[in-house]
């Protein structure tokens, strides 16, 4: 019973969002659809787990083509999916250049199975059952050949890991920089999630090589072992795509956005003028009040470019788009948090009347430009006025 309940979890969890996540969002949401492709390969990766766990170790021969393959697209999957979020609203023929070396290796070792003939076959099914490719040369080429397979895939697969976990870092990196240059609230918009789940999966991954490495015989008679793998990927996966279900896909945002602020060609003194509007339009019109600010609607109401104005930004003031709205809101807290008449208000509230979508948000603006927290900021100047004299009794 156990054991069922081992092998079967992943393939719930896997099998669940894979239908969730590719009904009806191949058109509205790539993204999603990508993540529901990458569930499936999942379910097909835990399939294979699941015959060679309950030993049917001869439909798992046949099957083992198939774990070589969905095991190597994995993390290639995964780097896709955050593609399709942050850069590519659909992904071009180039990319499955990504999964050419998994496709070669499952090829090969689909080859090997068929051509080494069914004596040869149940020699391998025995090596199995006993050795689970923990690696020895024996007297049987066939059974050599697969194995020499089976650590090239665990070879690519553990360059993988690494490989992706760069590319991965990088992409997300670059959508951080991106989505500040154009919204003053990137919080919603942030893939910390992505990345936090990408050290989750590096980490199962590496138990996953590490369990390879002890051979999964180890496993086939202790079912309480075998549930400590297969808890830690159900659970991981469901998180997944739990949180990739709730995620829009960011690019589509921007390009829609695009399409409905398009570009127009620049005057000759435009830059000169955009200083001075954008400047006008922030402390007279206070723009900054406005949590969802985007630079399409600056762009918009300086009747300029939005490269311009986000050039502009950069160059003359050498922030980003949400650093420089963040500096007019963290100006208005300071007033507030200056004044006594604001005292009764929490920090929370006086975020928010600032413009900040968000207490943590608020937070961290707020110590970026002051060095301070909004909170220590409230009462050392209480100490200064001396509205606490206890306070700098105690300090």
């Amino acid at each position: 019973m156990i054991r069922y309940l081992a092998v079967l979890n992943p393939l719930y969890a896997t099998l669940f969002w894979a239908i969730v996540l590719t009904i009806g969002t191949f058109r509205m949401n790539r993204a999603k659809f990508m993540l529901g492709v990458f569930m499936m390969v999942a379910f097909l990766l835990y399939l294979g787990h699941a015959f060679y766990f309950i030993r049917q170790f001869g439909i798992f021969t046949w099957y083992e083509w198939v774990y070589t393959l969905t095991s190597l697209a994995v993390f290639p999957m995964y780097y896709h999916y955050i593609r399709l979020l942050t850069v590519e609203t659909r992904l071009k023929p180039a990319e499955l250049l990504h999964y050419l070396p998994g496709a070669i290796i499952a090829i090969a070792s689909l080859l090997l199975i068929i051509f080494m003939g069914p004596i040869n076959r149940l020699a391998y099914i025995r090596h199995l059952e006993h050795g689970s490719h923990s690696f020895y040369l024996s007297a049987n080429p066939w059974i050599n050949a697969c194995q020499m397979i089976f650590l090239l895939s665990r070879l690519v697969f553990a360059i993988q890991v690494f490989a992706y976990l760069v590319l991965n870092i990088r992409l997300i990196r670059k959508h951080k920089e991106n989505i500040a240059q154009y919204y003053s609230n990137p919080e919603e918009l942030s893939l910390n999630w992505a990345q936090l789940m990408y050290i989750f999966l590096l980490l199962t991954s590496i138990a996953s090589f590490i369990f390879n490495a002890m051979g999964r015989s180890s496993f086939l008679d202790n079912s309480l072992k075998l549930l400590i793998p297969s808890f830690t990927f159900s659970v991981l996966l469901f998180i997944i795509g739990y949180l990739g279900n709730r995620q829009d896909q960011i690019v589509k945002q921007i390009v829609k956005l695009n399409e409905l602020y398009p570009e127009r060609e620049a005057t000759e003194n435009e830059p000169n003028d955009v200083v001075v509007k954008l400047e006008e339009y922030f402390t007279s019109q206070k723009a900054f009040l406005n949590k969802d600010l985007k630079i399409w609607e600056v762009s918009k109401m300086l009747n300029s470019n939005r490269t311009y104005v986000s050039g502009i930004i950069n160059k003359h003031y050498g922030m980003n788009f949400c650093s420089y709205v963040n500096h007019y809101r963290v100006e208005e807290a300071r007033r507030m948090l200056k004044a006594e008449s604001f005292d009764g208000y929490t920090l929370d509230h006086i975020g928010d009347l600032s413009g900040f979508g968000s207490l943590n948000s608020f937070i961290r603006a707020f110590q970026k430009e002051t060095g301070i927290t909004p909170g220590k900021y409230r009462e050392d100047r209480k100490i200064r006025t001396g509205d606490q004299p206890y306070a700098r009794i105690k300090s």
